[in-house]
């Protein structure tokens, strides 16, 4: 079943034929005609596939393409670019593109690389499932004894380390193992930025210096940020901070 995708290029023609024949593939279309729009669009949204032009007016596509797998990297962006070289597509797949298609190119080759953008996201999707509900048998099988738990605060949310239970406004909000974990590790130096090595090693058990790890952990971070909400969890440079007095949108 076809995805959401976002189309961000400054050629109104080029998302005009695109957009209608991904529509027709039963794909959900939204449109950005720079990438100041696309990430702005981000913020409110969440994108399966993100078809992304390398050369715009304003904000390049490679500058784009970095603050998404930084900020959403369960986006798959896909390059469409009629400025191809070879070093701009090694660039491209380096800072992460999934693939790299060339200007001018039929709208079916773009739908075809779409569903393979999505499968390959459906199936890393189950895999983290699978795993995920294996991490929560054995943290269940191997829960301590209940402890009077110490509490941390950051604004309305609630963090009780000894009991591993998390609130916010109150109300309970569920966590996998390793993204309680993280949100821990976090949360006992509150407002203290906390280094992505350091994240790594404690939070999902593997030694440091491993980039894919790193991004692992920024999916994770990610997923934690979408159950909290804006305003709690911080990037900084190297590394991520829970904030004390966290800024909240009304």
């Amino acid at each position: 079943m076809p995805g959401r995708i976002l189309i961000v290029d400054d050629e109104q023609a080029v998302r005009y034929f695109v957009a209608r024949g991904l529509t027709r593939a039963g794909w959900q279309v939204d449109e950005a005609n720079s990438g100041e729009t696309a990430l702005a669009i981000l913020e409110r949204h969440s994108y399966d596939v993100m078809l992304l032009d390398l050369r715009m007016l304003g904000m390049d596509g490679l500058t784009v393409m970095r603050q998404v797998k930084q900020r959403w990297p369960e986006t798959r962006i896909i390059i469409l670019t009629a400025y191809a070289t070879l070093d701009s597509a090694i660039e491209a797949v380096r800072q992460g593109a999934f693939d790299y298609l060339n200007k001018p190119c039929d709208v079916s080759e773009v739908i075809a690389c779409a569903n393979r953008a999505l499968s390959k996201k459906e199936e890393q999707d189950r895999q983290r499932r699978l795993l995920n509900q294996a991490e929560t048998k054995l943290m269940v099988e191997a829960a301590p004894p209940p402890t009077s738990p110490a509490v941390v605060r950051s604004g309305p949310l609630s963090i009780e380390l000894g009991a591993r239970r998390v609130f916010l406004a109150g109300q309970p909000i569920w966590l996998t193992p390793t993204e309680y974990n993280l949100l821990e590790i976090l949360a006992k130096s509150i407002g203290q930025p906390i280094s992505l090595d350091k994240l790594v090693q404690e939070g999902l058990g593997y030694g440091p210096n491993d980039p894919q790890l790193q991004e692992t952990l920024r999916v994770h971070i990610s997923h934690l940020r979408q159950k909290l909400g804006p305003g709690y969890i911080l990037t900084v440079r190297g590394g991520y901070v829970l904030a004390s007095m966290p800024t909240i949108p009304s």
